[in-house]
């Protein structure tokens, strides 16, 4: 089945939207409903645009218009249905017609460039900040990825500051609210490290991300799994894995080699070994390298943790807010969170 995508408009972060690895630039308004008569005019046009007047007409009322004329599943709340939207426009696509009468909030989902269904989000309850990333979704499945809208320093900076402002809101509203949050680390941690973050503040360890420079991978913990328990096993396999990763490099250069290729002519070849034996070297001298942990803990513990600088770059409450709650009506959704690599190649203190 092919991946759909749905792409959230963020106040703040002005007018992003994400289509099929596309960045576009949108310009959106509503006008505001004026008092009279309710009127609606709307004309399909066979050219695949629209033209729509519409006067205080409720938006239940004009999406089902849309819905009829195009087939896309529209998904309302109820404080929605029956807000009032004032708009003149002539000749718009789909997607131009549908950003401009969903308001502040909404969110489309795309098949490849084809628009299958609108998910309008209530006015005024949604806060950019409760959850910025991406959501793919497949079928009636729905992935949620809480990232940075992308690598560069400010964006990252921008994404900690907003989500440890949802996580201070959180604690203080329900400070014993049970959430999971991936927590990335300002350097990278060994086992003794990781072991005395968890036990010091109580966490709940239920992912370990395992990694050194652009190599990454991860262990998930089973139920009633101590945090030193899954260490050793990770060490394990992680000592099987980088046995297996040097016999291929080795193999891949000896073959090239007797092919009468000269090392010269072996960039990606020697490439795959310095990095190979780069891995084994950390390992041999640190153990597990760490850059990142999922836990589960409360509200209030996870927030106490944003202050320890020194250690931690980012804890990352695993909730989306209202944009959660929308989704979640109409999809099996599963939350998705890849720790930030730590800036410099270097351990925490």
């Amino acid at each position: 089945m092919r991946n759909k995508e749905l792409s959230l408009r963020l106040r703040s972060f002005g007018v992003l939207l994400l289509v099929a690895g596309t960045l576009a630039f949108l310009l959106i308004s509503a006008g505001d409903a004026k008092e009279g008569i309710s009127k609606l005019q709307f004309t399909a046009h066979p050219d695949g645009t629209f033209s729509v007047v519409s006067s205080a007409v409720p938006l239940e009322t004009l999406l089902s218009k849309i819905t009829e004329a195009t087939k896309i599943a529209v998904y309302v709340n109820d404080v929605s249905k029956k807000r009032p939207v004032t708009i003149d426009v002539k000749n718009n696509t789909l997607v131009q017609l549908l950003k401009r009468i969903a308001g502040d909030n909404y969110a489309i989902v795309y098949d490849k460039h084809t628009v299958t269904a609108l998910h309008v989000l209530p006015q005024g309850k949604y806060k950019s900040s409760e959850f910025s990333g991406k959501v793919q979704i497949s079928g009636k499945r729905a992935k949620m990825f809480f990232m940075p809208p992308d690598d560069s320093k400010e964006s990252i900076n921008t994404y900690i500051k907003r989500r440890h402002v949802v996580l201070k809101e959180l604690s203080e509203k329900d400070p014993d609210k049970k959430l999971q949050a991936q927590i990335s680390f300002q350097g990278y941690m060994v086992s003794d490290q990781a072991v005395a973050l968890v036990k010091e503040n109580t966490l709940e360890p239920v992912t370990l991300n395992i990694g050194w420079k652009e190599n990454g991978g991860g262990h998930d913990l089973v139920q009633g799994e101590s945090i030193e328990d899954a260490l050793e096993l990770a060490a394990l396999d992680q000592e099987e894995f980088l046995s297996v990763l040097q016999e291929d490099a080795d193999r891949q250069i000896t073959s090239q080699r007797q092919k009468g290729i000269n090392d010269k002519q072996m960039g990606a070849e020697l490439e795959f070994k310095k990095n190979a034996d780069d891995l084994r070297d950390v390992f041999n001298k640190k153990g597990i390298t760490l850059y990142g942990i999922q836990v589960a803990a409360s509200a209030k513990q996870l927030h106490k943790l944003t202050s320890n600088d020194k250690t931690i770059r980012l804890v990352d409450p695993l909730w989306g807010g209202s944009v959660e709650e929308e989704i979640t009506k109409v999809y099996i959704t599963t939350k998705v969170a890849i720790p930030l690599t730590p800036e410099k190649e270097t351990f925490a203190p």
